[in-house]
């Protein structure tokens, strides 16, 4: 039998590849015999950078960047050949990750995308020209300002004076212009990785979506949507496109809006392109049952996240495809559109905390395999 084990992170818990390590010792331990082979997956977010040195080797870069709050860290890129072409990997939530920020600190006024900005220089200093771009877990909502001043766009207050590079930009632009933009940029292609379409502004833009969870008050968020209508008409003028048009423009705090508008960057499905990237499609064919997860299988999941984008690539080849979470929070026939059979890791009442702890979810990963692979054996019997 082969099995194709394909899940996302267990956020808070256990990696892409670590979760695939679980789920493998679980099928040995009621099937020794059978081939397995784990494919890291992510869907554009935390971990891709992993999934994807894994899936085709390459190099990892560190760079000394700063952080939302403007901090000093250490972050890093991945290098690695698509086609044989080098390509960098940037994981934005390296640089403006809400984990980087402590929960009693966080507030979007006082944070911002420099240091991505920072490690796409780094990139452009060595001479690398091809860029994909992760931008879940954002903690900013500066629309991406940072990360251009980084690149050298200068940005004007309403006396006409430079803003400076500290807290959130983005209320205070009246004007902005490129003289002193880096010239190396025209050379390079931007491809965003992200699962999310809202818009730049409006009631499912960045703002209203995405900032209350980055720390926003309600006072704050009246603020933060109203500069970025107006950073969104800034662009219009200056470079004639509509940012709002943008599907996907409003991840990140507006990070999607200042790649597309700014840079030319193309928004993608980050599963389809990974999936692609890792060349899953291939190994699918050939296995008999396919698994996939991640951490929660919930509302959220049938939008574009790994356990789907995996299962509809099953079904594409007519494969077996069972799902496993820590939690299941949707109705079951939402899910069941696209995986065969769906499966808890929990087997006992736990607070949340000890639930998602990496003890217990590798051993809760390897019981509910056992019994899953245990289920199929027996109904293979049934069937011969």
């Amino acid at each position: 039998m082969k099995i194709v084990v394909a899940t996302d992170s267990f956020k808070g818990s256990l990696s892409s590849l670590q979760v695939g390590q679980e789920i493998k010792q679980g099928i040995i331990n009621s099937a020794p015999h059978a081939n397995v082979e784990i494919v890291g997956i992510a869907d554009g977010g935390e971990g891709t950078v992993e999934v994807l040195l894994h899936a085709n080797g390459g190099e990892r870069v560190n760079v000394s960047v700063h952080d939302p709050l403007m901090n000093i860290i250490e972050a890093s890129y991945a290098v690695i050949s698509v086609r044989g072409e080098d390509c960098v990997i940037i994981e934005s939530a390296q640089s403006t990750g809400l984990n980087l920020v402590p929960l009693q600190s966080r507030n979007p006024l006082n944070t911002n995308s420099f240091g991505l900005g920072e490690l796409i220089k780094d990139a452009l200093a060595k001479g690398y020209r091809k860029f994909y771009l992760t931008l879940g877990g954002s903690a900013t909502n500066d629309a991406g300002i940072g990360m251009l001043q980084a690149l050298g766009w200068k940005f004007f207050d309403e006396k006409g004076e430079v803003i400076g590079i500290s807290r959130n930009p983005l209320v205070r632009v009246e004007d902005f212009n490129d003289s002193q933009v880096m010239s190396e940029l025209k050379e390079c292609t931007f491809t965003v990785m992200s699962d999310v379409t809202n818009p730049f502004y409006g009631e499912q833009g960045a703002v209203q979506i995405f900032s209350r969870q980055k720390g926003a008050t309600r006072e704050q968020m009246i603020l933060l949507e109203a500069a970025m209508f107006k950073f969104a008409k800034l662009i219009e003028k200056k470079y004639k496109r509509n940012v709002q048009d943008v599907k996907g423009a409003g991840a990140a705090g507006g990070l999607g809006g200042a790649l597309a508008s700014m840079l030319d960057a193309n928004i993608q499905s980050g599963i389809d392109l990974i999936i692609n990237m890792v060349g899953l499609e291939g190994k699918i064919k050939e296995a008999d049952l396919i698994i996939t997860g991640e951490g929660s299988l919930d509302g959220q999941s049938v939008m574009g996240k790994v356990p789907v984008g995996v299962a509809k690539l099953a079904k594409k080849h007519h494969k077996v495809v069972i799902g496993i979470a820590g939690r299941i929070d949707t109705e079951l026939h939402e899910l069941n559109q696209y995986l065969d059979a769906v499966f808890s890791i929990q087997t006992e009442c736990r607070n949340l905390a000890d639930a998602m702890s990496q003890q217990v979810t590798s051993k809760q990963l390897q019981i509910t395999t056992e019994q899953i692979i245990r289920l199929v054996q027996a109904i293979s019997s049934i069937r011969k």
